[in-house]
């Protein structure tokens, strides 16, 4: 009989971390000022005593408190949300240590948490803005697995703009307690085809008639022209009844190559979910690709919301299945998503 192991009190690293947003906790309130006036770690007009009101969570070590996370809730333009600025203070001694890992998980739960008890509040989620000096290798990371903040580009100082959205959030207002999103229903008779890089003339054939048929085309653009960046293609029969297309190029907000996605779907075919399915396809299509020509360095996806399906989910601000979250707005109101690449790593 093996001798069964308990759990460690104090967390996965080695930390000891309590909640503390909106808690008004005076004992972690008054570790945390003494913790500020030590180190002398704020800005000359801020006070420990206000900035004890913004914590999120605190760890502790051996009964001291050595990094804090706080935050403020503010409306983000260019997101059109309400999200909690994170910052993050740790005990100089503790800097190479993973003080602030261990706050991530209980942060984003302590914030969510109010949020959905709190649903006037309107809280999407949370936003960091991240000194790549400070963070080193780790903020070559697209997305944090800990606290899923996501890069989604950068300030005028050149730090990350990073963010992580509330699952049950909704830009209509209407919040879901939906953990994820369902994966859409789709005819079993609907066949998806890869077609990236692939150069297949039956398929180019089949999607230039698709093209042909339905005259979707912009101005300028031949069957013939975008038929060479075709994705991902859903066959009905022998008939094309959607296409997803791909441009790559550099997307200035993120600075990393990204492919950007078109999609477009026979009328017939817009309430069946074959839009969004292709979505999910296309990103496994690339992600592959991605992975075996890593000198491309290829990053991820991009879209702009645009096709009928998926201008219904736009409301939901991160879809977990394609991992498409919100990085900012067309000026014409047209959302537009990123999706990294899991094994990728920035610049």
């Amino acid at each position: 009989m093996t001798e069964s192991k308990a759990p460690d009190p104090a967390g996965p690293f080695g930390f000891e971390v309590r909640a503390a947003w909106r808690r008004d906790d005076p004992e972690i309130e008054a570790d945390a000022i003494d913790f500020w006036s030590r180190l002398g770690l704020l800005p000359k007009e801020v006070t420990p005593e206000q900035r004890a009101k913004e914590l999120i969570a605190a760890a502790y070590k051996d009964g001291r408190l050595v990094a804090v996370s706080t935050g403020v809730i503010e409306d983000i333009d260019f997101l059109k949300a309400r999200l909690a600025v994170i910052r993050g203070a740790t005990d100089p001694e503790f800097r190479r240590s993973n003080a602030q890992l261990a706050l991530a998980v209980p942060s984003r739960e302590a914030l969510r948490e109010w949020a959905i008890a709190n649903p006037d509040e309107k809280l999407a989620g949370g936003i960091a803005f991240v000194d790549v000096r400070e963070w080193g290798e780790f903020a070559r990371v697209p997305v944090w697995p800990e606290s899923e903040l996501a890069v989604v580009g950068y300030d005028q100082n050149g730090k990350q703009i990073r963010v992580a959205w509330f699952e049950h959030y909704r830009y209509n207002g209407e919040s879901s307690g939906a953990a994820f999103s369902p994966a859409p229903d789709v005819a079993a008779d609907v066949d998806f085809r890869p077609a990236w890089m692939r150069a297949d003339p039956q398929i180019e054939v089949d999607a230039i008639a698709f093209w042909n048929r339905l005259g979707i085309l912009a101005e300028g653009v031949t069957p013939e022209q975008r038929a060479k960046e075709l994705v991902l293609v859903a066959y009905k029969g022998d008939r094309i009844v959607g296409v997803v297309t791909a441009n790559v190029g550099i997307l200035p907000q993120v600075r990393e190559k990204l492919a950007m996605l078109r999609g477009a779907v026979d009328p017939e075919f817009r309430r069946s979910h074959v839009g969004f399915a292709m979505l999910l396809g296309a990103r496994k299509v690339l992600e592959t690709w991605s992975a075996e020509h890593p000198h491309e360095r290829l990053a991820g996806l991009g879209a702009i919301v645009e096709a009928a399906d998926l201008v219904a989910r736009q409301a939901q601000p991160y879809w977990p299945l394609s991992k498409f979250g919100v990085v900012g707005f067309l000026p014409d109101g047209r959302q537009l998503r990123v999706s990294w690449f899991q094994d990728y790593r920035l610049g």
